[in-house]
């Protein structure tokens, strides 16, 4: 094997390594899905080909919740996308944080990039540039921990009965308990303004505008300050 051969492999394994905090969080809640999904008349083949060919998170809860209540495909699908269009802004943000464009690696970068995986990634890049390959890594990491998880929640919510709401509903706090965690790394790495200012943003917008419109105004108002934070670092030194 080639050096270059090597590095690659070194590259994704720490990539898969640095996801592990992401699996913690990504197994039960993926669990959680598969049970709900089948609590709401999903086949197991259903559930399983959402997380295998979807891998979106709490967009695929709102799916199987659109499906449920007798919504239409085009309809659900309709929701699902504009609930992930915040992903667009990810791409062109983790670009330029990259050794070297991603190349061959673009399909899977795109298609692992979660907001988990994009926020381990931008926390990662305020120490050092990324190879493509690593955030790679970090997403296949994440996917495969959240197809892990949603077979085990098929496998065993068959036999839960009526308890599936119940631990649909315990499992809920994960996602919003990994986000938590998540922003605590940006913290540490004195990123706290970008956090500040999304927060406040979206805050004020909730106000008065629909959650994901007000999301999206958060943000763009964290991306508009993370520049300024990098030349006042700068300027600084």
């Amino acid at each position: 094997m080639s050096d270059a051969s090597l590095s690659t492999v070194s590259h994704f394994l720490a990539g898969l390594r640095a996801s592990a905090s992401l699996a913690i969080g990504y197994i039960p809640m993926a669990f959680s899905f598969g049970v709900v999904a089948l609590q709401a008349d999903l086949s197991p083949w259903q559930a399983m080909a959402i997380s295998i060919i979807v891998f979106a998170g709490a967009a695929q809860f709102i799916l199987v919740s659109l499906l449920a209540a007798g919504t239409g495909g085009l309809t659900a699908l309709v929701a699902v996308l504009l609930l992930n269009v915040r992903h667009v802004f990810y791409g062109p943000a983790l670009a330029v944080q990259l050794t070297r464009k991603p190349g061959r690696w673009s399909p899977l970068l795109a298609f692992g990039l979660t907001d988990e995986a994009f926020a381990t990634a931008m926390s990662e890049a305020t120490r050092r540039k990324l190879p493509p390959v690593w955030c790679v890594g970090v997403g296949m990491g994440a996917y495969g921990s959240w197809v892990l998880g949603t077979a085990l929640g098929v496998l065993l919510g068959a036999g839960l009965g009526d308890d599936e709401g119940f631990i649909g509903q315990a499992l809920s706090f994960v996602l919003p308990a990994l986000f938590i965690a998540l922003l605590g790394q940006a913290f540490q790495r004195a990123l706290w303004p970008v956090v500040v200012v999304s927060a406040v943003l979206t805050g004020l917008s909730l106000i008065s505008l629909p959650g994901h419109v007000a999301m999206i105004i958060g943000m763009i108002g964290g991306a508009l300050v993370r520049p300024w934070i990098g030349s006042a670092e700068e300027a600084g030194k």
